[in-house]
């Protein structure tokens, strides 16, 4: 019985591979907004580099890093995204001059890579809690 299961959820997982890779062109992406991001360097969640904050796709808690920025200045970055360049994170309507100054002072913490679409609102509330 479990070698059934098993064998059903590898099917499952083969013929969903499949269907992506067949119909992906159809379906599209999540937004268009990544297209201008061409000259970024591709987002690899493999072989991240978690040295410095990448403004296009790190999560909330990321932003813990850099005191003063967790978690209102986080969410507001997170939710304006994404940027072609600091200027562009800089540039956000609303921001506070005490809050670019600190976006400004700790620019070599900061990074831009491509956007990535499927981490959608995981980059806000990615279930990590503490209890």
């Amino acid at each position: 019985m479990k070698a059934l299961i098993r064998f059903s959820v590898l099917l499952v997982a083969i013929a969903s591979v499949w269907a992506t890779s067949l119909f992906g062109s159809f379906v599209g992406s999540f937004g268009t907004s990544a297209a201008f991001a061409e000259e970024l360097p591709a987002t690899n969640f493999y072989t991240q580099d978690l040295s410095k904050i990448d403004l296009n796709n790190s999560n909330i808690n990321t932003f813990r890093r850099v005191r003063g920025m967790y978690p209102t200045l986080g969410r507001i970055i997170i939710e304006n995204a994404p940027y072609e360049s600091l200027d562009d994170v800089l540039a956000i309507s609303g921001l506070t001059e005490a809050q670019k100054k600190l976006i400004a002072d700790n620019a070599d913490n900061f990074i831009l890579k491509k956007p990535d679409e499927s981490m959608g609102r995981e980059r806000i509330n990615n279930a990590n809690y503490r209890l």
